[in-house]
Order: structure tokens, then C-alpha cells, then sequence
């Protein structure tokens, strides 16, 4: 057995700890009053201030924050299984032309910045009348995410075998059916990979609902948080407290569902 030296034996224990201390910084100041986060920004609190937390809910307004950040994730979520589910399905089992130019078109949509095309976005959905409009956002998410998607779960597809489609057939089922009673319960940890992380990047997302959202009320998480930040001072303990309250609902999410979607990236060569 090779005797590992000092550096390499510690070197996970010093990595955990390097990731974990911005974690600390968050926590310990959402718990302390506005002189100690100043005086001693890196020691534990003395004393625990949840008024900090009643102050991001209360003034921060995160309740109807929350629920705005719900409305873009879900429908985002909802939207990318409709659009990017079949075409993945069809993209992997489905000889048709143009099938190579569609993969390179998506391929292409995956590498372009969004910075690219925000101005004649937000041009054209301000002569439709889409913009101040959470539809209208969801419209862009999916727009986002869906090549991604359809390339990760076609990786899954890829992966079923055509034997089992092609038996339901032979047995009377229709396509619909073979997909639905077949593919569907070997595919679940895929749909669950693409869940976690279109939510993850929906309910973090700053830029799009910053420059399409005009309109007070509905401003979801991420732009809420920017809101704290005065133009001369920023609300310190009251900023981290509803950082902290806006991630809560992400890491339930993979608490809740982690075991398929590390499952899922087992699968498509993407853990580790």
C-alpha cells in the first residue's frame, strides 16, 4: 500500500474547509446585530439576532419574492419536459433528416453568451408587449435550458435499448404507448437530473429577470436580494439572512431528490 504524505492526506480535510468557510461567513453573519458584524466579521456570533431574518422577510418583501421565483421555476420545469422531452426521444430513436444539423444546432445554442443576444431579445419581446411579464420570462428559460436538456436526456435515450420499444410494438402498442408504459420508469433518474438542475438555474438566474422585470411586484429572489444593497450602504446581516432563505428551497430540493439525480449523472458519464 503506498504511504501518502502528510499534504496528501489532509489535502481533502483543507479543500472541505476552504468551501465550507464562505458558507460560515454567510450563516454567522445573518445571526449578528449590525456592530459585531463589523467589529468581528469572521468570529462566531455572540448572541443569535433573528431579527436579521424577520427583516429580509418583512422588508426584503421575499414572501411575494418566493412565490415569483416558484412561478418562473415550475413553469420553466414544466415548459423544457413538453418541448425537450420528445425531442430528445426523437433525436434518439428516430432516423430523420437534418437529425445532424439539429444536434450542431444545439450543440451551437449551448455556446452562445446570453450577454450576446439580450438587446434584440429584450427589443422584440418589448414590441410584443412580453416584457414585465413572468410568461414572457418563462419563455426565455425554456428557451435557455432546453438544449441542454435535449442533449443530456438523448445520452439517455441512447442508452435504452431498441429491442424493448420495438417489442411493445410488435405487441400492438402505439409509439405514445411504448414511451409512456417502457421508456418512462427506466428513464425517471434522467428526468430527475434535468429537474434539479433547470430549477437550480431557473430560481438563481439575475440577469434576464433584472432587464425584463420593470415592474415592482414581481422581482423573484435573486433580484430581491440586490435590492438590500442601498446606493451609499447595504444591509449586511439582513442580506445574508434572506441569501440564505433563498437558497433553503434548492437544497431541499436535492435533499429531497438526490439520491436519483447522482444516479442520473452516474449514468451519463457526467459524476466526478
Amino acid at each position: 500500500m503506498k504511504h501518502l504524505s502528510i499534504f496528501e492526506r489532509y489535502m481533502p480535510i483543507l479543500l472541505f474547509l476552504y468551501c465550507l468557510f464562505p458558507l460560515y461567513i454567510v450563516v454567522s453573519a445573518s445571526l449578528k446585530g449590525p456592530a459585531q458584524l463589523f467589529l468581528d466579521p469572521f468570529g462566531l456570533p455572540k448572541g443569535i439576532h433573528f431579527k436579521n431574518y424577520v427583516d429580509a422577510w418583512r422588508v426584503g418583501n421575499l414572501a411575494r419574492a418566493f412565490r415569483n421565483s416558484g412561478i418562473l421555476t415550475l413553469g420553466t420545469i414544466l415548459g423544457v419536459l413538453i418541448t425537450a422531452l420528445p425531442t430528445a426521444y426523437a433525436l434518439a430513436k428516430i432516423r430523420f433528416p437534418g437529425e445532424k444539423f439539429l444536434m450542431g444546432y444545439f450543440f451551437f445554442c449551448m455556446t452562445i453568451p446570453p450577454q450576446l443576444f439580450l438587446v434584440p431579445l429584450y427589443y422584440m419581446f418589448a414590441k410584443l408587449g412580453l416584457t414585465n411579464s413572468l410568461g414572457g420570462l418563462i419563455l426565455i428559460y425554456i428557451a435557455r435550458w432546453s438544449p441542454f436538456s435535449i442533449l443530456l436526456w438523448r445520452s439517455y435515450f441512447m442508452e435504452i435499448p431498441g429491442e424493448l420499444i420495438e417489442a411493445a410494438l410488435v405487441d400492438g402498442a402505439s409509439r405514445w404507448q411504448a414511451f409512456r408504459r417502457i421508456v418512462l420508469p427506466i428513464f425517471r433518474p434522467g428526468i430527475v437530473t434535468v429537474i434539479v438542475i433547470v430549477a437550480m438555474w431557473s430560481w438563481n438566474e439575475f440577469l434576464f429577470p433584472l432587464t425584463f422585470l420593470h415592474k415592482a411586484g414581481l422581482e423573484p429572489v435573486t433580484v430581491a436580494l440586490a435590492m438590500f444593497r442601498g446606493r451609499w450602504s447595504a444591509a449586511w446581516g439582513p442580506m445574508m439572512a434572506a441569501a440564505i432563505s433563498g437558497a433553503l428551497p434548492i437544497i431541499a430540493l436535492f435533499a429531497l431528490l438526490h439520491r436519483r439525480f447522482i444516479a442520473g449523472l452516474a449514468r451519463t458519464g457526467l459524476k466526478g
